[in-house]
């Protein structure tokens, strides 16, 4: 029996196995898991109390595309926004199929697979260079659960369930292509993909303001595939890695110097003092773990816990310990060889950069869901990670899971 048992489990394993090859396949599978759990979207209407009604439904760009609206959008702040991508998005959308929510929902929800379909193929290039001993087999499977938990975390619903959110799918796509491209820059040294990584910044940025930490991520992903080895302080200010960012790292700064003389990139003159905004971007790094770790209680506006002037609940200030204990984590692995865990948490930090209020910057809530959207990816693959630490610790419960998910 326990042959016929073992023999089995070998036959899954092996069937199992030979899909986690065939990256198509795991797409497609994604894209249905995907868009089976948003099915409930395409019945939502337009959100007529929120941004829905002047983003989309009173938006002159979409309803009366004149020139002058595309020439305004692109060189201006619009409600104290800058996303005529996004604009020209539902504009597309309004031209092909009308004024349907349920359109809009689709598109979105689009959006998101391109989205999913984009970090599955990252993380299948990204891990053999944090994980040298990783085998082609786990590597798909790691790719596709972390993109399966990218996919529909229910921390994702915001994102892709509201129609003024598709800012931050439309940022994500972007943001993501430019990933994407810059990898396979690195790996094959064309300029026509270090080409194609700049316009997908420009077009991020149109997306949303957000994508202006793009540079960072770069930077980021030159570490992570070893470009910085080698290089002495000297050799780095000449260097074809540090060269070629400045374009990147100017576009940024002109970014924000638009968004400065829109008076939207400004430091806020009413904002907490530091010791406190520095506590909030302790509580909000951990909350946002938290939350994807135990998506419970998700609500749609998390209010700042105290009003100007007034003092922190001294439990605010445990926070830092548990941002220590995170950082010890991360450091403990790292001097142990394991970069994986360095990197995603840097990619997790990067992302949430400028809505953990250390930088002053006008808010009206201290945490949002819809900010974590592309900081899961890397949360993801650290949780299938461990979770595959965790289970090849068990000699026999683990063994089977592993051998039935492709693991083994």
């Amino acid at each position: 029996m326990a042959n016929s048992t073992t023999y089995s489990l070998s036959t899954i394993s092996q069937i199992w196995s030979g899909l986690w090859v065939n990256s198509y396949i795991l797409v497609i599978i994604l894209a249905g898991i995907t868009i089976f759990a948003f099915l409930p979207t395409f019945s939502n209407d337009f959100q007529l109390a929120w941004d829905d009604t002047w983003q989309v439904l009173e938006n002159p760009l979409v309803n009366s595309p004149l020139l002058q609206d595309i020439v305004y959008h692109l060189t201006h702040f619009w409600q104290q926004q800058f996303s005529p991508v996004n604009s020209l998005f539902y504009l597309v959308i309004f031209q092909l199929f009308g004024m349907s929510a349920s359109t809009f929902h689709t598109a979105c929800l689009l959006i998101h697979c391109g989205n999913v379909t984009l970090v599955f193929l990252i993380t299948k290039k990204l891990l053999p260079t944090l994980l040298h001993e990783i085998d082609y087999t786990k590597v798909s499977s790691y790719a596709f659960f972390t993109a399966l938990i990218f996919a529909i975390h229910p921390m994702q619903v915001e994102s892709v369930a509201w129609i003024s959110a598709s800012k931050i799918l439309l940022y994500g796509f972007f943001t993501l292509t430019a990933l994407f491209c810059y990898i396979r820059y690195i790996q094959s040294g064309h300029y026509g993909w270090l080409s194609i990584t700049v316009v997908a910044f420009l077009l991020g940025f149109g997306s949303k303001e957000q994508a202006i930490i793009l540079p960072l991520n770069l930077v980021l992903f030159d570490y992570a595939f070893g470009r910085f080895c080698g290089l002495t302080w000297k050799s780095f200010l000449t260097s074809r890695v540090l060269l070629e960012k400045i374009p990147l790292f100017l576009l940024a700064l002109g970014f924000w110097y638009f968004s400065w003389i829109n008076n939207l990139g400004t430091i806020n003159p009413e904002a907490y003092p530091l010791y406190q905004r520095a506590v909030f971007g302790f509580y909000s790094f951990t909350e946002y773990i938290f939350r994807f770790l135990a998506p419970v209680k998700l609500y749609f506006f998390h209010p700042f816990p105290i009003a100007l002037g007034e003092q922190l609940p001294l439990y605010f200030y445990g926070y830092i310990a548990l941002v220590g204990i995170v950082g010890y984590f991360v450091w403990d692995t790292y001097r142990k060889g394991n970069k994986l865990v360095l990197i995603g948490f840097l990619f997790f930090l990067i992302n949430l950069l400028l809505v953990l209020h250390i930088i002053p910057l006008p808010r009206t809530v201290i945490t949002a869901d819809r900010y974590m959207y592309l900081s899961i990816v890397e949360i993801a693959i650290l949780l299938v990670w461990q979770v595959d630490l965790w289970l090849t610790s068990f000699p026999t419960t683990g063994k089977t899971i592993l051998f039935v998910m492709g693991f083994a």
